[in-house]
C-alpha cells in the first residue's frame, strides 16, 4: 500500500478507528469517478473537482453516494436540507487554482459547521426561541435572521386545483397581502373592473359555444396542414423574422439545410413530406404576434393575430399527435420544440407549459439525447446529426428549466445525469450533412448563432441548483447562502462576452436576464426587511439593480423592434410585484388613527352599496381576512439611501407597466396581471407627506385611498375600452351596438368632472369621471348585455342618461368568500 493512499484515507471522512468503520464491507471511493477511472489525482472538491472543471468534464464529475451522505448529512430519512455545501468559489470559475489538502480540510470543517447551523435552526423553529449559542461567527444564524416560509399559490377545490411554487411570479402576488386588500377595496367602491371581467369571460364562453355548435374540429390530416398554410409571400416574411428573432438563441433548425428544403417545397409542395409543411405552419404561428407595425385588432378580448396563431398551432399539434413514435427523425424533435415555443410566444395554454415542456424532454430522454452521441459508436451517428442532437437537447433543457422556474415546479434536470456536450460554437455554414469532421470551434468572443447555447451551459448547473433550492419547502436558505449565490451569479455575469455583432442582441440579453432573475428571487425575501434591519440593505440594492438591468435590456430590444422575448418571458410581472412589495415595506406610513378611520368609513360605504346590511363584522372580515391593514405609504424622510432606492424602484415599476401594457395590446391576454401591476402602482408612496391639518386626517386618508383605487381602476378600464373598441369586424352587430353604447348621448360633459381617455386612431373616445368622490362609471355592458348584443345587436344596459343601471348579473352578496386570485382566474397566465 502506498503512502499516498494512506494519507488519502487519513484525510478523508472515513478515517475513523471505530469498529463500525473497520467492519465496513467496502471502502468508500474518495476521488470522483472520472479521475479514478483515468487514474488521475483528484482534489475531491464537491460538486466538481478541479481537474474535471479545468478539462471541461464537469458533467462527468460524480462521487460515491455513501461519501456524499456522510459529508452532507443527507442520508436516508434526512432529506435534502444540506445540499448547499459547495465549498469552493471556483466551482463555476476556471481561473482559480486547484485546492490543496488544506482546502479539503477547510471544506470538511465547513460541512460540520453547516450541519450544526441547520440543527440550531431546526431546534429554534421547534422551541420558538433564538437564544441558542452560536458556534461559529462566520456562518452562525443571526438571532434576527428571519425563518423563511414557503410561498406558494395553491388554489381550486376537489381535483380541479392548480399549484405554483415559490419561484413563480404568481406566488409573489399571494405573498403581497396589502395588494390583495387594496384591490378588494378598489373593487368594492367601483365595480367596473368586475363588469369588465364578466364581459370578457362572456366573450370567451360565447366563442367556445359557437365553435362547438359549428362542429369545427381539427382531425390532424395532411390536407388540413396544407390548407392552413398561408401564401408564400407571408411565409417568406415569417421565415425571415423567425431566424432574426429566435434562432439566435434557441437552435432548432440548421439554416442552410432548411433553406434548401424550403426552395424545394415551393417548387413541388405535394412531393415534399408533410412534416416540412408542418414546420412552416409553426414558424408562421410563432411569428404571428411579433410583427411590428400592424394596427391592433381584436376578436373579443384576444388579439386577431393570436387567434390566428392558435388555429395554426391547433392544426400542427393535431397532425403531430397522429404521427408514430416508432421511426423518429430529426424533424419529429424539431416539431416538438416548435410546438412548445409557439405556445410560449403566443401565451397559449400557459398553465400546461410545464407539462408540455416536460413531455418534450421525456421524449428526448427516451431517445437518448441526454447522452453523448459519440457513445453510439463509429458510423452510427453522423457528425451533422451529433451536432444537431446537441443543439436540440440544449434547447429543450433551456425551455424546460425556464418553464419550471416560471411555474415554481421541479425541473426534470434536478438530480438527472446527462453528458451530452454543449453545442459547438460554430456557424451553420461551417458544417453540413456531408461533413465528416467538424472544424475547430470558434472562441466565445466570436459570436455565432450557437453562442447562446454554448455559453449558457456554463451556468446551467448553478441555475438548476438554485431553482431546486428556492422551490424546495424543506430547504431553508440563510442570508449567507444568498450572498454566496449572489457572488457566483455576479461572477458569471462579469464573464459573459460583450459582442459587437448586431445579431447578438437576443443572445446577449437572454444570457444576462436568465441569471439576473435569480437575484430577484433570492434577494426579495430579505429586501422586504431592509428597512428594519440594515444588514439586508444590500438586498434592496441588489433587487433594484437587477430590475433596472432587466428593464433596460427589454427597452433595448423594443427599440430595435425585437419584441418576442417580452412574450415568452414573465420578467415584467416578477419585477413589478417584487419592486412594489419591497418599496411598500420600505416606506413610512401616516398616522394609524387616520388609517383606522378611513377603513371604518370605506367599510360602511361598501355595506351600504353592496350588502344593505348593518352587520359590522361582514365588511371587516372581507376587508381584512388575514389581520393585515392597508396603510397610506410615504417616502421616508430619514434615510436618504432608502428614499433614493424607492424613487428609482417606482420609476422602474412604471416602465415595467408600460412594457407589459404593450404585450397585452399585442396578445390580448394578461389582463389580470396588468390590473395587479396597476394596483401595485396605486399603493406606492407619495413624494411627500400631506400638510393637511391633523383634524382632517381621517378625511384625507379616505380621499387618498379612494383616489389611489380610482387611478388603478382607470388604467385597466382604459386598456379594456381600447380592446373593446378595436374589434376586428366593426360592421357586425355586436361591434356596432358596443360603439353605440360607448358613445351614447349620456356621455358626461365637462361640468360633471369627466376626463377623456385617448384611444388609437380609428377608435372612440370614452369619458371617465374624475375626482376623489366620484366612482368611475363603466361605459360597457355587463355579461347579459354583451350576450344580448351578440344575438340582437341591441343597445342594452344603459339608462336614458347613458350610465350603467345597477346590474343584476354582478352578484356581490358573497363578496367575503371571493378569492383574490380567482377574480380573473380564467385569464391567469394567458390561458384560453
Amino acid at each position: 500500500m502506498s503512502t499516498r493512499s494512506a494519507e488519502s484515507r487519513d484525510n478523508s471522512p472515513d478515517a475513523d478507528d471505530s469498529p463500525e468503520k473497520r467492519g465496513s464491507k467496502k471502502r468508500k471511493v474518495l476521488s470522483c469517478y472520472a479521475c479514478r477511472n483515468r487514474k488521475m489525482k483528484c482534489d475531491r472538491v464537491y460538486p466538481i473537482c478541479g481537474r474535471c472543471q479545468k478539462t471541461g468534464r464537469a458533467d462527468q464529475c460524480t462521487y460515491d453516494p455513501r461519501l456524499l451522505e456522510d459529508l452532507t448529512g443527507s442520508g436516508p430519512g434526512v432529506g435534502h436540507n444540506s445540499i448547499a455545501v459547495e465549498p469552493s468559489s471556483r466551482v463555476f470559475n476556471d481561473s482559480t487554482p486547484v485546492a490543496d489538502t488544506s482546502d479539503n480540510l477547510a471544506w470538511k470543517v465547513r460541512v460540520q459547521e453547516r450541519r450544526l447551523e441547520q440543527l440550531e435552526a431546526r431546534i429554534a423553529r421547534a422551541t420558538d426561541t433564538h437564544s441558542l449559542p452560536l458556534h461559529h461567527d462566520a456562518v452562525a444564524r443571526s438571532s434576527e435572521e428571519p425563518i423563511s416560509k414557503e410561498t406558494m399559490l395553491f388554489r381550486g377545490k376537489g381535483f380541479k386545483t392548480s399549484f405554483y411554487g415559490s419561484s413563480s411570479c404568481y406566488s409573489l402576488i399571494i405573498q403581497f397581502q396589502e395588494l390583495q386588500i387594496f384591490t378588494r377595496e378598489a373593487l368594492m367602491t367601483d365595480t367596473s373592473v368586475k363588469r369588465i371581467r364578466t364581459d370578457f369571460k362572456a366573450f370567451r364562453s360565447r366563442r367556445k359555444a359557437q365553435i362547438k355548435e359549428q362542429g369545427l374540429t381539427v382531425l390532424g390530416t395532411d390536407d388540413e396542414i396544407f390548407a392552413a398554410l398561408p401564401a408564400r409571400a407571408e411565409v417568406d416574411a415569417a421565415v425571415t423574422l423567425y431566424f432574426q428573432e429566435f434562432e439566435d438563441a434557441y437552435r432548432i433548425l440548421h439554416e442552410p439545410t432548411f433553406r434548401k428544403d424550403y426552395s424545394e417545397f415551393w417548387n413541388a409542395p405535394k412531393e415534399v413530406a408533410t412534416s416540412f409543411a408542418c414546420i412552416l405552419l409553426f414558424i408562421v404561428a410563432i411569428t404571428r404576434c411579433v410583427v411590428v407595425g400592424r394596427d391592433p385588432a381584436f376578436v373579443g378580448d384576444s388579439s386577431a393575430e393570436r387567434e390566428d396563431a392558435k388555429n395554426l398551432i391547433d392544426a400542427g399539434d393535431a397532425w403531430l399527435r397522429q404521427q408514430s413514435h416508432k421511426r423518429l427523425t430529426i424533424t419529429f424533435f424539431q416539431l416538438q420544440c416548435f410546438s412548445v415555443l409557439a405556445k410560449k410566444v403566443n401565451c397559449i395554454k400557459v398553465k400546461q407549459d410545464w407539462t408540455a415542456t416536460g413531455a418534450a424532454m421525456r421524449l428526448a430522454i427516451a431517445a437518448g439525447m441526454h447522452r453523448n452521441p459519440s457513445l453510439l459508436g463509429p458510423g452510427r451517428c453522423s457528425v451533422f446529426h451529433q451536432e444537431m442532437r446537441k443543439r436540440l437537447w440544449a434547447t429543450i433543457m433551456e425551455l424546460e428549466l425556464q418553464s419550471a422556474i416560471d411555474s415554481g415546479l421541479p425541473s426534470t434536470l434536478c438530480g438527472f445525469y446527462f453528458d451530452t456536450p454543449a453545442p459547438t460554437n460554430l456557424p451553420d455554414e461551417a458544417f453540413s450533412s456531408d461533413t465528416e469532421q467538424l472544424p475547430a470551434e470558434r472562441p466565445t468572443a466570436n459570436f455565432t448563432k450557437a453562442s447562446y447555447l454554448n455559453i449558457s451551459r456554463a451556468s446551467l448547473q448553478l441555475r438548476i441548483h438554485i431553482a431546486k433550492l428556492v422551490n424546495d419547502p424543506g430547504t431553508s436558505l440563510l442570508y449567507s447562502d444568498v450572498l454566496h449565490y449572489d457572488e457566483k451569479i455576479s461572477s458569471l455575469l462579469a464573464s459573459l462576452p460583450r459582442w459587437e455583432d448586431p445579431a447578438s442582441t437576443t443572445a446577449s440579453v437572454l444570457l444576462d436576464v436568465q441569471l439576473r432573475q435569480f437575484l430577484l428571487i433570492l434577494h426579495h425575501p430579505y429586501a422586504l426587511r431592509a428597512a428594519k434591519n440594515p444588514r439586508y440593505s444590500y438586498s434592496f440594492t441588489a433587487v433594484v439593480r437587477a430590475a433596472s438591468a432587466i428593464i433596460s435590456h427589454y427597452d433595448d430590444l423594443i427599440s430595435e423592434n425585437m419584441i418576442a422575448m417580452t412574450h415568452y418571458r414573465n420578467d415584467m410581472v416578477r419585477i413589478a410585484i417584487t419592486l412594489a412589495q419591497t418599496v411598500y415595506h420600505s416606506s413610512s406610513f401616516a398616522d394609524s388613527k387616520d388609517n383606522e378611520s378611513a377603513i371604518q368609513f370605506l367599510t360602511a360605504v361598501r355595506k351600504a352599496a353592496f350588502t344593505g346590511e348593518e352587520d359590522p363584522h361582514r365588511g371587516s372580515r372581507f376587508l381584512n381576512p388575514t389581520g393585515v391593514r392597508v396603510k397610506i405609504p410615504q417616502l421616508t424622510q430619514k434615510d436618504l439611501m432608502t428614499r433614493m432606492l424607492c424613487t428609482t424602484a417606482i420609476e422602474l415599476l412604471e416602465r415595467a407597466r408600460s412594457c407589459f401594457e404593450q404585450r397585452v395590446m399585442r396578445l390580448g391576454t394578461g389582463y389580470m396581471e396588468y390590473w395587479l401591476i396597476s394596483a401595485a402602482i396605486g399603493i406606492m408612496p407619495s413624494d411627500a407627506p400631506s400638510q393637511t391639518p391633523s383634524s382632517d386626517g381621517a378625511d384625507r386618508a379616505v380621499d387618498d385611498i379612494r383616489e389611489r383605487g380610482r387611478k388603478a381602476i382607470e388604467r385597466i378600464t382604459s386598456l379594456c375600452f381600447r380592446v373593446l373598441a378595436l374589434q376586428k369586424d366593426p360592421a357586425n352587430e355586436f361591434s356596432a351596438s358596443l360603439r353605440t353604447a360607448i358613445t351614447s348621448d349620456g356621455q358626461a360633459n365637462s361640468q360633471t368632472g369627466t376626463s377623456t381617455i385617448r384611444f388609437p386612431s380609428g377608435s372612440v373616445e370614452t369619458p371617465l369621471p374624475t375626482g376623489a368622490d366620484a366612482a368611475l362609471q363603466p361605459f360597457i355592458p355587463g355579461t347579459g348585455g354583451l350576450l344580448r348584443a351578440l344575438d340582437e345587436g341591441a343597445k342594452f344596459g344603459f339608462n336614458d342618461q347613458g350610465t350603467w343601471n345597477q346590474p343584476q348579473d354582478v352578484q356581490m352578496n358573497n363578496a367575503s368568500d371571493w378569492n383574490f386570485p380567482d377574480f380573473w382566474a380564467f385569464d391567469m397566465g394567458g390561458d384560453v
